[in-house]
């Protein structure tokens, strides 16, 4: 059965069409490549898994469950278990390092100080932040900002991770280091959906590709499938023939 499974799904604002007939799959431990260009929507379905926008038809389903429907506090408790990380890291700029990792154990968890001290050290140690718990944002680098958003992301121990380009900006020694966090997650069973714009790591880390165009999902393979082939969207779009 998928984790996540999306049939039909139309979203517009206002007069402007964003989807028309989206539908896709990710079973679990999968990383789903949502791939397109510029202003085709990617964030906007990202964002409908979490609440944030909801569909004008179709249907979202997570674990086998119609979640499109849902009131904020279902979506509150679904939260827990589908995590979102944010392009910019979203990290609160007036807490530190620490502050900004504790934040969802203090409201989705009923630990002691303690055991989220033990947590957010093991987590940081995990993410390669050791060090960095009294440290703002703005004392850190964007690469960091990435990483300790991911940390954030997955204090939960979520079952599904969004990633909205999550190596964007960032040298290609810290874009390593959020491919080898990104697959360490999946080795973990996490399942999640990636969109970037950056197909090298793309294809390092997913299992399977959608390409948006035109208001739909145009194509869809794994990388065996995709990559190499002529007539592929996504070959075309690597090669920039195609937007």
């Amino acid at each position: 059965m998928a984790v996540i499974e999306v049939k039909n799904f139309k979203k517009s604002f206002g007069s402007k069409v964003i989807h028309e007939d989206v539908s896709f799959y990710v079973k679990k431990g999968e990383c789903l490549g949502l791939v397109g260009g510029s202003g085709t929507g990617k964030s906007v379905l990202l964002r409908s898994l979490i609440g944030l926008e909801k569909p004008d038809s179709g249907s979202i389903e997570i674990n086998g469950i119609e979640v499109s429907k849902y009131k904020e506090s279902q979506w509150v408790l679904l939260r827990k278990k589908v995590a979102y990380a944010f392009q910019g890291g979203a990290l609160f700029d007036s807490m530190t390092v620490a502050q900004n990792l504790a934040y969802p154990l203090r409201e989705h968890s009923h630990l002691t100080s303690h055991e989220m001290k033990l947590r957010i050290e093991s987590q940081l140690n995990d993410f390669g932040l050791a060090g960095t718990e009294l440290l703002y944002p703005s004392e850190i680098s964007g690469g960091m900002q990435k990483r300790v958003g991911l940390a954030r992301a997955m204090m939960l121990e979520p079952e599904v991770i969004l990633y909205d380009e999550p190596t964007a900006g960032l040298d290609p020694y810290n874009t390593k280091r959020i491919q080898e966090l990104i697959l360490n997650l999946k080795r973990k069973g996490v399942t999640a959906i990636l969109v970037t714009h950056d197909m090298p790591t793309a294809f390092a880390v997913c299992d399977k590709f959608a390409f948006l165009k035109d208001k739909v999902i145009k194509e869809q393979g794994t990388p065996d499938q995709l990559k190499g082939k002529p007539d592929s969207l996504i070959q075309q779009f690597i090669e920039g023939n195609v937007l």
